[in-house]
């Protein structure tokens, strides 16, 4: 049931689901195929009832990079843009993540950047170590960002910390992320899957009739506009990917070397 997708890996055991971003060698940047793969783990796993919890993470050093750049340099060169449709598509799944009736704990190994800090925080918990690492980069690609990140980072820290974070895309390490509350716990180095792991056994053995109920009254009074932010991403992103300053950033990027904006 759960063996046939190609960018993801998932598993059931012990009523807790595990869906691990299967690109190690790319960081687990997203791939064309994430988001209909991630519709569809989701929406099976949330009438699974063998599941009481899922742990969403990574293969090998990293939870999610963000986007795949490479792809974006064979966009750029095809003089392609990034489109609107996408960018819903995208926000469609991860709205289907945020409204899955289960808990979602995002266990963050390494670093979540970009679309893949957006993920985690539609989780309904981020479990980090000190060394892990979350980033709101889209603004050192030229971006103004998608994947609901806005929307979630102004639900978690309000407006004037996430202004900070998206305008300037620093790292927040794990520590200082669970201080502002863009993590929910904080795990020795060492001790992220047994830290989360034991978490998401306490979760899966609460009343989950009740938890399906409890995210249903959360996502009503504070995630129903989600499609209008979809809306607005779609927009910006596609204008930004028109611009040479996002040009410059995926050259800079491949070339490594610090990007030259000129704000056009």
């Amino acid at each position: 049931m759960y063996d046939k997708y190609s960018v993801l890996l998932v598993s059931v055991e012990n009523k807790i689901a595990t869906i691990k971003f299967n690109r190690p060698e790319f960081g687990n940047a997203l791939a064309l195929d994430t988001v209909a793969e991630m519709e569809d783990v989701i929406e099976k796993l949330s009438g699974d009832k063998a599941v009481g919890a899922i742990v969403l993470t990574g293969n090998g050093k990293l939870f999610c990079a963000g986007g795949d750049i490479k792809g974006f340099k064979k966009m750029i060169n095809d003089k392609v843009d990034l489109s609107k449709e996408r960018v819903v598509a995208i926000g469609k799944m991860i709205a289907e993540l945020r409204r899955c009736p289960k808990p979602v704990i995002a266990m963050v190994n390494g670093a979540a950047a970009g679309a893949g800090c957006s993920i985690a925080m539609a989780c309904d918990f981020r479990v980090v170590t000190p060394r892990s690492q979350m980033a709101m980069s889209f603004i050192n690609m030229g971006f103004c960002g998608d994947t609901g990140g806005i929307f979630f980072m102004e639900r978690l820290l309000g407006t004037g910390l996430t202004t900070d974070l998206i305008m300037t895309g620093r790292s927040v390490r794990g520590e200082e992320a669970v201080r502002i509350g863009l993590a929910s716990k904080l795990a020795p180095e060492g001790e992220l899957e047994s830290v989360t792991y034991e978490f998401a056994g306490t979760l899966a053995a609460r009343p989950l009739f009740a938890i399906a109920e409890q995210k249903k009254i959360l996502n009503t009074l504070f995630y129903s506009n989600l499609e209008e932010s979809a809306a607005l991403e779609a927009e910006g992103m596609n204008a930004c990917s028109r611009t040479k300053d996002f040009a410059e950033a995926v050259d800079a990027f491949l070339e490594k070397r610090t990007p030259h904006f000129i704000g056009e």
